[in-house]
């Protein structure tokens, strides 16, 4: 079996759980609440020769229910716990700090809170409550994350405005949200947000969902609306510099079709554990390990390599 870093893994604190259970009865996304402690993720690491993993909240982000301080508290209790679990196995865990966006100065405040707890990364929704990343009024939270070099895990929300007689058969989380991470990354991009913040690092999750195949669609706007630039359509361009996460169900059809398409070097293993069950879990990375799509030695990058020598960037 593969040594592994998990990048895309979820932890519930105590005040998420109840979150969960007030405001959407354990059943947020179409997603029953799986049952958590750590022990959760250190018994998947512990099946799956995890080295490290880097844990985080998951969706739906708390400003979905919430008004600016109840959102700020619920994003200093997610990330007390988070901090806590990376101090008790410094060397199994880091935490990825959420922020209370869309609210900014609270963010702002939340950065300098989570930097002093040592957080390795920083987590942000597609969209809270509405607003999507790459909308200009997160700017000065985007100048600050650059200025320390942060690395940024996006994580899929409900798509927003929500059309629930479109979700109703199928979950949010299988349909819904690979559309949202792929709004959120053309929005970014045609707002500069990768040109304008060079220094942050971003994992885009699920393989990058839609946007190999869509990103030379984008570029057809260009020709429809004049006043676009070459920078703010070009999703290729983005996607060959940001990392991508290869959790969930990749093969035999994503992952092939993004490796045409993106530095090798930066695919990075995730689990999506607690809310993929560990049977699937275990399904998914035998699958990824046995399959032919890949080399030996890409695999060895996908499930270790890569990750390390991120993990060791951020040292520097």
């Amino acid at each position: 079996m593969y040594r592994k870093i998990d990048f895309h893994a979820h932890y519930l604190s105590p005040g998420y759980k109840k979150f969960l259970k007030e405001k959407f009865n354990d059943h947020a996304d179409d997603c029953p609440t799986p049952a958590y402690s750590i022990d959760t993720t250190l018994s998947t690491m512990e099946r799956q020769r995890i080295d490290y993993t880097i844990i985080s909240a998951s969706a739906p982000h708390f400003s979905v229910a919430y008004d600016a301080n109840q959102t700020a508290e619920m994003t200093a209790e997610v990330n007390d716990y988070g901090a806590e679990q990376q101090e008790h196995y410094p060397d199994k865990i880091g935490f990825a700090a959420s922020l209370p966006l869309p609210y900014v100065e609270e963010s702002l405040s939340e950065i300098d809170r989570a930097l002093s707890k040592n957080t390795v990364a920083f987590t942000l929704p597609t969209n809270a409550n509405g607003t999507y990343l790459g909308n200009p009024d997160l700017d000065p939270i985007m100048s600050k994350l650059n200025e320390h070099h942060a690395l940024v895990l996006l994580h899929p929300n409900e798509p927003h405005p929500a059309t629930k007689n479109m979700s109703s058969k199928i979950n949010i989380a299988v349909m819904g949200f690979f559309f949202d991470t792929t709004r959120a990354v053309v929005n970014m991009t045609v707002n500069d947000i990768f040109t304008k913040y060079p220094n942050i690092k971003f994992i885009i999750p699920h393989a990058g969902a839609l946007l190999p195949v869509i990103s030379d669609r984008v570029a057809l706007s260009k020709k429809m609306n004049s006043e676009l630039t070459d920078s703010q359509v070009d999703v290729p361009g983005v996607m060959a510099n940001q990392y991508f996460d290869v959790a969930g169900k990749v093969l035999p059809y994503q992952l092939p079709t993004l490796l045409q398409m993106v530095n090798p070097n930066h695919l990075l293993y995730g689990t999506d554990s607690p809310y993929t069950p560990a049977p699937l879990v275990d399904h998914l990375a035998k699958t990824l390990a046995d399959t032919d799509v890949v080399s030996e030695p890409m695999k060895q990058m996908i499930f270790y390599d890569n990750g390390k020598q991120l993990l060791d960037s951020l040292k520097r």
